[in-house]
């Protein structure tokens, strides 16, 4: 429920204040009435007012004064003031009463309806300000929650890529340790029974199935480096940037053409989200972009890691990539954002599309 508006009315003679009040007794707000400007500066204290009826001529602080008084403090919310005179001011006095507060000038004796109408014009403001405060609360307030779930996403986010980054390593490990370490056990047994075989046709599928134990080890070694590149732990972005654009070569016949800086390993989170961009990029372009020729650029600076790849496909729009539902494309997106980096999709004239991605270090 909504407070009433507060109204000071101050006159130092006891009728006139008896009869503004008789007047004002219709209005829905709650009076406060005082016989001097002392009496009304001590019964306004915490107090907000929404509009304040004044006498300009009273004994000990006159109602220019007390205006100035009322007002002194209140920079940003300001009182609207009426006077009430018994006598038309001049220029000069009209002059001092705006520059104290005044909106209005009324002169004695008073027009009941002319009060009441202006009284209740300066309260329609005063509760239309007062939903425009409690509006921009409210945005405020909603901005806040807004801001408080998007760190909460943040967060969620955060923990998903990080989990689901020790789940690869584990899957990677496991298949390195397990599965490799059978298949290579299988291809020795299958070695040793190839020493005591005979006929030419055992010896072939003998050899043969040699060959898809090779392949399936072969396959096993690049799904686990995929899922956690040691080369990237070891060796650094531009040795798993080169591998892995190598290994994608072998795979599909995709050219690329690499232009990489001789980096170090000095920050494994930042190399692993470049790494992880690269590879959804890539994936991207192998799967949608009809493209042969792909360049890859990996530069180091002082302050940041940059990477640029370009393909030569039927490119796609940018603004679809920017407002897209799918998951990789917000994958990499995110992992740029969450090293605090940038990532643009732009189109490559005349045809392909061109990905750039600069992630700052960690000191900048």
């Amino acid at each position: 429920m909504k407070e009433r508006p507060n109204i000071l009315i101050v006159d130092d003679i006891a009728s006139n204040l008896i009869y503004l009040k008789i007047i004002l007794k219709g209005i829905d707000a709650n009076l406060i009435e005082a016989e001097s400007g002392y009496e009304a500066l001590e019964k306004i204290k915490g107090l907000d007012l929404s509009l304040a009826i004044l006498d300009v001529q009273m004994a000990g602080m006159n109602g220019y004064e007390l205006a100035i008084r009322i007002n002194e403090n209140r920079t940003s919310n300001s009182v609207p003031i009426i006077f009430l005179t018994a006598a038309f001011p001049n220029s000069d006095q009209i002059l001092i009463g705006y520059e104290s507060g005044a909106v209005d000038y009324i002169i004695k004796p008073l027009n009941r309806k002319v009060l009441i109408s202006k009284v209740n014009i300066f309260l329609q403001l005063y509760l239309q300000k007062q939903v425009i405060v409690e509006s921009r609360e409210e945005l405020l307030r909603s901005e806040i929650e807004i801001q408080k779930h998007k760190d909460q996403l943040e967060l969620l986010n955060h923990h998903l890529i990080n989990a689901r980054e020790d789940e690869r390593a584990a899957i990677a490990l496991m298949i390195h340790d397990e599965m490799g370490q059978a298949l290579t056990a299988l291809k020795i047994d299958l070695g040793l029974i190839r020493q005591h075989i005979s006929g030419n046709e055992a010896m072939e599928k003998m050899e043969k199935m040699v060959q898809t134990t090779n392949e399936i080890i072969r396959k096993v070694q690049r799904i686990s480096s995929e899922l956690h590149p040691k080369l990237l732990t070891d060796l650094g972005l531009s040795e798993a940037t080169e591998w892995y654009c190598s290994e994608q070569a072998d795979r599909t016949g995709l050219q690329f053409v690499m232009d990489l800086d001789n980096m170090m390993n000095v920050d494994f989170n930042r190399d692993l989200a470049m790494f992880r961009i690269l590879q959804e990029a890539v994936t991207n372009i192998i799967r949608h972009a009809h493209a042969s020729i792909v360049h890859i650029t990996l530069q180091s600076s002082e302050t940041e890691t940059y990477m640029e790849i370009c393909d030569n496909g039927i490119g796609f729009d940018p603004e679809i990539a920017r407002n897209s539902t799918s998951l990789g494309l917000f994958g990499m997106i995110e992992r740029a954002r969450q090293c605090k980096g940038t990532l643009t999709f732009e189109n490559n004239h005349p045809s392909g599309t061109i990905i750039r991605v600069s992630l700052p270090h960690k000191n900048q």
